[in-house]
């Protein structure tokens, strides 16, 4: 009977050791695989379900992407990537004839970067450990901040009329509706006649009054545009 409950008891320390052992080397292992893929299964839903609405944004901003191509050409057609003269020569002529006042001249200048003010960020104090050199340097004040759309430049412009006030008024405001973008910096009225009108010929109003306007701006330009592929929507299913 001893060696019979020895045999049995031999016998169920052996069971408990492969027990415990496949436990350790097989069960347990296969379990925190298991926990683990559950986490990365809850992390890619997750991502999933983001990734879903981004394409729902998407999606829905695509029905507005042809609006959107045509507001930018038009603000394109406003800021060319060259000077882009004799159209705004015409243009500034179709103005002049609608206001009914006498386009005399047109005088460009050459094109020159904008200077956009940069904020001046404040000195930080010197630190008495740190080499004098190693400060970084401070943006500089009215500097060319370059884009990704290219340089902005302006070509300074003075432009001559001859025309009642009312007249010279109507084109100022047919200026703000020109196919390109123009601001006007200064403006400048005296009685006179046009300077290239015959002899003889009149160019006073009906009320016998005639000024001379002399209108200075800048028309602009995007110097080194880079060229933009047309954005083509996405089909929908």
């Amino acid at each position: 009977m001893d060696k019979l409950k020895q045999w049995v008891a031999l016998t169920v320390l052996g069971c408990l050791g492969i027990a415990a052992a496949g436990w350790f080397l097989l069960v347990s292992p296969k379990k925190a695989e298991a926990t683990d893929l559950q986490a990365q299964t809850a992390s890619q839903e997750s991502t999933n379900a983001s990734l879903r609405t981004q394409l729902e944004v998407l999606k829905a901003q695509a029905k507005d992407l042809p609006k959107k191509q045509a507001d930018l050409a038009r603000v394109a057609a406003k800021i060319p990537d060259n000077p882009a003269l004799p159209g705004m020569i015409r243009a500034l002529t179709a103005a002049a004839a609608s206001a009914g006042v006498e386009l005399v001249s047109v005088t460009p200048g050459p094109p020159a970067a904008v200077a956009l003010a940069v904020p001046v960020a404040a000195p930080a104090p010197a630190d008495a450990t740190a080499p004098a050199d190693s400060a970084p340097a401070a943006p500089v004040a009215g500097a060319p901040a370059p884009t990704a759309a290219g340089t902005l430049a302006g070509i300074p412009v003075a432009i001559n009329v001859v025309g009642g006030y009312f007249e010279v008024a109507q084109f100022m405001s047919n200026l703000e509706n020109l196919p390109r973008a123009l601001r006007v910096t200064n403006l400048t009225l005296a009685p006179g006649t046009s300077p290239v009108a015959g002899e003889g010929a009149s160019t006073s109003t009906e009320d016998g009054r005639s000024l001379t306007t002399t209108i200075t701006g800048s028309v602009f330009m995007a110097a080194d545009r880079p060229a933009v592929a047309p954005v083509v929507a996405p089909a929908t299913s």
